[in-house]
C-alpha cells in the first residue's frame, strides 16, 4: 500500500510532476560543480554521449523488437563523419553531427534490409558483422580516417566570453561542453519520446507485440522496419558526433565490438523498452568498470600485480551477473516499484471517457483503414413456436 495516492491530472499529480522535473534538473546541472575537475567532468560527459547511444539502440531492440548487435558502426560513422568535417573542412561541429545522422540513416536503412526477411538470432549475426567489419573498413582508408594512429580535430569547443567561463581553464572548457551535451541530449530524448507517443510509434511497437497481427491491421512491415533501422542509426550517429565534442581525437578501437556489446549491457541493465532506462545504463557502464578496478585490493595477493585488471574484469562481469538477478527489469523498473511503495498514481474518473475516445480514435489512424464489416440481424424463433 502506498503511503501517498495521487489522481491523475489533478493540482497535486502536476505539482508532483514539475517538483520531480525540478529535482532532476537540479541535479543535472549541478554535477559540474561537484565534479569539480575536468577529468570527472569528463566521465559524465561520457554518460551523456552512452546515454544517447543506448537511446538509439532502444529504438530499434527495446521498441521495435529487433535484435541489433551493431549498433557501434553506427556510433563510428557518425564520430567519423564530425572530426572529418571538422578537421579536414572546417566544417562547424553541429552542422558535421547533423550531415553524420544523415549518411548513417542511409547506411541504417540498408542494413535494415535483411530484417525484412530474418529474425533474432540470424538477425543479430548479420548486424554482429556490421560491428566487427567497421574497424577494419576504417584501417583500410588510412588517408582520411587516420588509420590505427586514430585523428585527431584541431579545432576545440571553447566556452565564448558571454558564458562566464575562462577558455583557458580545463575545467571551466569541460563544464562548457558538458552543458552543451546536455542541450543535444535534451533533444534526442524529446524527439525519440514524441516518435514512440506518435503513429509511426505505435505502428513500431505494434511490429515488436506481434508482427502477423500488426501486418493484417495495415501496418507496412517493410516501412517500418527499415524506417526504425535507419532512425536508430541516426540517433546512434549523433551519439558518435557527441563523442567528438567531448574529446576531438578518435581510433578504430573504440568503435569496435567491445562498443557494440557494452551498449545492449546499458540497455539491459537500465531497462528495455524504456526512454529513461539509457541514463542509469550510462551511469553503469562509465562509473561501475571504474569501481572495480579501483577496488581490486578486496584480493590481497592480485592487489597491484599484472593480474589485477584481470580481476577487474572478473568483478564486473560478477556484478552483472547478480544485478540481472537482482533486477531482472532494468534500473528503472526496480525505482518504479520503490516509487509504488511511496506514490501511487490513479487514473482520474472524470478523464476515462474522453481518454477511452481518444486512445480509440488514435488505434484507428495507427492501423489504416479497414473496411467495415456489415452484420445481418437474424431473427431466432422463440422455443414452443
Amino acid at each position: 500500500m502506498a503511503l501517498v495516492t495521487l489522481t491523475e491530472r489533478t493540482v497535486a499529480h502536476r505539482v508532483y510532476q514539475v517538483a520531480a522535473w525540478a529535482l532532476f534538473t537540479i541535479v543535472v546541472l549541478s554535477i559540474p560543480s561537484y565534479a569539480g575537475l575536468d577529468a570527472e567532468i569528463g566521465r559524465w560527459s561520457d554518460v551523456i554521449c552512452y546515454a544517447v547511444a543506448i537511446l538509439g539502440l532502444n529504438l530499434v531492440t527495446g521498441y521495435s523488437g529487433q535484435i541489433s548487435l551493431g549498433h557501434s558502426a553506427f556510433v563510428g560513422i557518425g564520430a567519423y563523419v564530425t572530426i572529418i568535417l571538422v578537421g579536414d573542412h572546417d566544417w562547424s561541429y553541429f552542422t558535421a553531427i547533423v550531415a553524420g545522422a544523415v549518411i548513417a540513416f542511409g547506411v541504417g536503412l540498408l542494413i535494415g534490409l535483411p530484417a525484412l526477411r530474418i529474425r533474432g538470432l540470424y538477425l543479430a549475426v548479420v548486424t554482429l558483422s556490421v560491428a566487427v567489419v567497421f574497424p577494419q573498413l576504417v584501417q583500410k582508408f588510412e588517408s582520411i580516417t587516420g588509420g590505427d594512429n586514430g585523428k585527431k580535430a584541431a579545432a576545440e569547443l571553447l566556452p565564448p566570453s558571454w558564458t562566464g567561463l575562462d577558455s583557458r581553464n580545463r575545467n571551466d572548457i569541460a563544464a562548457y561542453k558538458y552543458y552543451l551535451l546536455i542541450g543535444v541530449a535534451g533533444i534526442m530524448f524529446l524527439l525519440v519520446r514524441n516518435l514512440i507517443r506518435s503513429r509511426p510509434g505505435r505502428a513500431i511497437v505494434a511490429i515488436r507485440d506481434n508482427q502477423t497481427s500488426a501486418a493484417v491491421s495495415g501496418v507496412d512491415l517493410r516501412l517500418y522496419k527499415t524506417l526504425t533501422f535507419g532512425v536508430s542509426a541516426a540517433v546512434g550517429a549523433i551519439a558518435g558526433g557527441m563523442f567528438v565534442m567531448r574529446e576531438p581525437f578518435i581510433a578504430p578501437s573504440q568503435f569496435g565490438l567491445d562498443l557494440a556489446i557494452f551498449l545492449v549491457v546499458g540497455l539491459v541493465l537500465g531497462g528495455v523498452a524504456t526512454l529513461p532506462g539509457a541514463i542509469p545504463g550510462a551511469i553503469i557502464l562509465v562509473f561501475a568498470r571504474k569501481l572495480t578496478t579501483d577496488h581490486t585490493d578486496i584480493i590481497p595477493w592480485l592487489d597491484g600485480r599484472p593480474g589485477a585488471g584481470a580481476i577487474a574484469d572478473v568483478l564486473f562481469g560478477v556484478g552483472l551477473i547478480v544485478f540481472v538477478f537482482v533486477l531482472p527489469g532494468g534500473v528503472i523498473d526496480g525505482f518504479r516499484r520503490l516509487r509504488g511503495l511511496i506514490v501511487r498514481v490513479v487514473p482520474n474518473p472524470a478523464w476515462l471517457p474522453a481518454a477511452a475516445a481518444a486512445a480509440a480514435a488514435a488505434s484507428t489512424q495507427a492501423v489504416g483503414s479497414v473496411e467495415p464489416v456489415t452484420v445481418t440481424s437474424t431473427t431466432v424463433p422463440a422455443e414452443g413456436t
